[in-house]
């Protein structure tokens, strides 16, 4: 007999070796109410773990065998029973606080120890399917299961339920992406639904454009821009979405400071960008900004 308790509306059906995720949307105003838990959202690349008592499958959002290049949070994790997690793969910090280039670095350094795989749902378990279970029910089972398979680098994604404003303020301050809210008593569906609504932590700054690259004739690709430290322009990345950018392209052709360059085309100073951005990367390089204005 099972020492987990399974949920009341699990499905008996055999361990499945393809996963169709559902996907979050995004929202501007994070839902109120006690009908909404909310998660952390980490920083890193959406993986899901296939585990059976000598097996281990990972497989990346877009179907990718991930296995060799992520199995080492999991290598401790023994004696449970088969499984399906869905999570993220990243690599805290001190704080815990996960940033996608972090990942990167222990990725490019081949420092695989550094990586944690942060567990929001179980999809499959004990030859059950547990995808038409409520996603509280199903994460009461998760948080055992974890706590059970005592894996250092292995976490569960906890959460709070309705007060997803404090929350979301909290990891404003703390510099992490966002948060994750989740409809209480929702099933589990694939594709991208309203049931899942991500809220991510941005920014609205003005910087110097300084550059921009292109598709060809007319088609900009985006643009690059720095922002004065010290009296000083230091590069801080490109902008490549934004409505403002609508007939740019034409403004920035006449402003070439080489006109025969390709790549990278460097131009003349004196138009300066307002940009929505979502945190920055190591460097200080602005993360997926949205181009608001140009003046």
């Amino acid at each position: 007999m099972s020492k987990f308790t399974r949920p009341s509306s699990a499905i008996p059906a055999d361990l499945t070796s393809a996963v169709r995720l559902q996907i979050v949307s995004t929202c501007r105003e994070i839902p109120d109410g006690h009908g909404w838990l909310h998660e952390i959202k980490h920083d890193g690349h959406r993986l899901v773990a296939i585990v059976e008592p000598d097996t281990l499958k990972l497989v990346s959002r877009n179907g990718y065998d991930r296995t060799a290049l992520f199995r080492e949070p999991f290598r401790a994790m023994t004696g449970l029973p088969p499984m399906v997690l869905d999570g993220e793969i990243a690599v805290p910090d001190d704080r815990g606080v996960t940033h996608i280039d972090g990942l990167n670095e222990a990725i490019s350094e081949r420092r695989p120890d550094r990586l944690a795989y942060f567990a929001f749902d179980l999809l499959h378990f004990e030859g059950h399917d547990l995808r038409r279970c409520a996603t509280e029910d199903r994460k009461a089972l998760l948080r055992d299961v974890i706590g059970a398979a005592r894996c250092e680098r292995i976490v569960y994604v906890d959460h709070v339920r309705g007060i997803g404003r404090q929350l979301f303020e909290a990891v404003r301050q703390v510099g992490a992406e966002g948060i994750v809210s989740k409809r209480r008593g929702s099933l589990y569906r694939g594709g991208e639904s309203r049931d899942w609504l991500k809220t991510k932590c941005h920014e609205v700054g003005t910087f110097a454009i300084t550059g921009f690259s292109e598709l060809g004739e007319g088609r900009l690709e985006a643009i690059y821009v720095a922002e004065e430290r010290d009296g000083v322009l230091h590069p801080a990345g490109q902008v490549r979405f934004g409505f403002a950018g609508k007939g740019l392209w034409h403004v920035l052709d006449k402003m070439r400071a080489d006109p025969g360059r390709k790549g990278f085309v460097p131009v003349q100073l004196g138009l300066i960008a307002g940009v929505k951005y979502f945190g920055r990367y190591k460097a200080g390089w602005i993360r997926d900004g949205v181009l608001l204005s140009i003046h």
